[in-house]
């Protein structure tokens, strides 16, 4: 049973619980940022292989950081919608002027992304109050600049091409809705691994002052 082959296909049907779990979980779209700290939290210890039951670990992290993850959730939508209805009206505008506030908003938009990435995986992954993590969040966007331009990559980049044509639209909702949102997750905690590392030895040291004190 342990050969690469069942590995393999163990961890997919995990990314496909995970998924599942996500979706059903973020239907109430005010839901959905309690359902991605709960996806990284999971996610991040896959990818230390720290993992113990899927289910229940996305569950219990989705009850305990159910209220802070709503808050950022709503601060992060309320912010795309402004972006959104402004970045419509700068498209309506001709002139030259217009085309160049049209890449800088793409460009606020994939440093968006990588803030809410950030964001919603500090939560998963540490203690903090909700303005801590985000401007923690938005420090790293910037602090750890190769690892953004990955993360929004990995992010932005499989959304675009999945409306690209009709036909990568219709493989694109079955992939997203069975396995995509875990994938880029977990493509997401392998590169978080690295960003948190320093940040994780620096909490056991922490941890280890007050137990010596």
């Amino acid at each position: 049973i342990d050969n690469p082959i069942m590995r393999g296909m163990g961890r997919l049907a995990d990314f496909i619980i995970l998924n599942l779990l996500w979706v059903v979980c973020s239907i109430p779209i005010i839901t959905i940022g309690a359902s991605t700290t709960a996806l990284y939290t999971v996610m991040l210890k896959l990818v230390k292989n720290e993992e113990g039951y899927i289910a229940k670990g996305f569950l219990k992290a989705f009850k305990e950081n159910f209220k802070q993850s709503t808050i950022m959730w709503i601060i992060f939508l309320l912010i795309s919608i402004v972006f959104v209805v402004d970045f419509v009206s700068i498209k309506l505008m001709s002139d030259e002027i217009g085309g160049i506030l049209q890449i800088l908003f793409l460009f606020m938009g994939a440093l968006l992304a990588a803030w809410m990435v950030y964001a919603f995986a500090l939560q998963a992954r540490f203690v903090n109050t909700v303005k801590n993590t985000l401007k923690n969040a938005m420090i790293l966007v910037f602090a750890k600049l190769p690892f953004t331009v990955l993360i929004v990559l990995l992010t932005v980049g499989p959304v675009l091409v999945t409306f690209l044509t009709v036909r990568t639209l219709v493989i694109g909702v079955m992939v997203w809705f069975f396995a995509g949102v875990s994938l880029v997750a977990w493509l997401n905690s392998y590169l978080l691994r690295f960003v948190f590392k320093k940040l994780e030895e620096g909490g056991e040291q922490e941890s280890q002052k007050e137990e010596i004190s």
